[in-house]
């Protein structure tokens, strides 16, 4: 027998004894989550609005450093914070809800984790919710999966919780975690930039000087082409949900 030939038998006669559900989680297309309503990307709009989002706070350096800087632009943002830098700095989430910005779910200790069990994340998911309600007095609108990751589980987990799901535009992640050079991540914005987008960068996780500086410019450049910052909930529409 030839060696491709028993390549192709073997191949059959594994996928016949293997239940892909033992090794792979069970993932849809993008549009197919999309439909639910309840999981975004970016918004459909021909408003030239942008939505800038930050993941990984709060940072006790880069994040006030951060909030400078949007105040001075009077720009608002969308913050992803982990639920353990929330127990460790509350006083600068309530800080980013003075200053008119939106606090979303990014869970407790933001572990990377793409088969993560729908419980194990459900308790995440929670538990930042917890410490969101119990810090500073909200239940944030939307949940992030950490790493982007998206499964039927993950996306489950938050929809049950009645959270909705925001990553990011694919086409607006500068890669700003992995060190990338101040003026690259302010090329990659900037020269894909279109209403709608919802924007990843990282004010926790390191050292963030990079971004801080990509920042400062990409405001000034973008809002020179007629572009508006939003939070996520401008963007995208519903209204988020507070404590009393």
């Amino acid at each position: 027998m030839k060696r491709y030939q028993l390549l192709v038998l073997l191949t059959i006669v594994l996928l016949s004894v293997t239940d892909p559900s033992d090794s792979f989680a069970a993932i849809k297309e993008r549009y197919e989550y999309e439909q639910t309503g309840k999981v975004f990307w970016e918004a459909d709009t021909d408003e030239t609005k942008l939505a800038l989002t930050f993941d990984d706070g709060p940072h006790p350096a880069n994040t006030p450093e951060l909030l400078d800087i949007l105040k001075a632009y009077n720009v608002k943002a969308t913050f992803f914070v982990v639920g353990k830098w929330v127990e460790a700095y509350p006083d600068i989430v309530q800080r980013m809800l003075d200053e008119g910005h939106e606090v979303a779910n990014h869970t407790y200790s933001h572990i990377y984790d793409e088969a993560i069990t729908k419980e194990d994340l459900m308790e995440e998911i929670d538990h930042a919710n917890r410490v969101l309600e119990e810090t500073v007095h909200i239940r944030p609108t939307y949940f992030r999966p950490v790493g982007g990751y998206y499964t039927d589980d993950i996306i489950d987990a938050a929809i049950d919780l009645k959270q909705d799901v925001l990553l990011w535009s694919w086409h607006q992640d500068p890669r700003d975690w992995a060190g990338t050079p101040t003026t690259e991540i302010v090329k990659h914005v900037v020269d894909h930039a279109q209403g709608g987008d919802v924007i990843l960068l990282h004010d926790g996780g390191g050292d963030r000087q990079k971004t801080l500086r990509a920042v400062k410019l990409i405001i000034p450049v973008l809002k020179h082409q007629g572009y508006q910052f939003v939070t996520a909930s401008e963007l995208l529409k519903p209204s988020p949900i507070f404590l009393h």
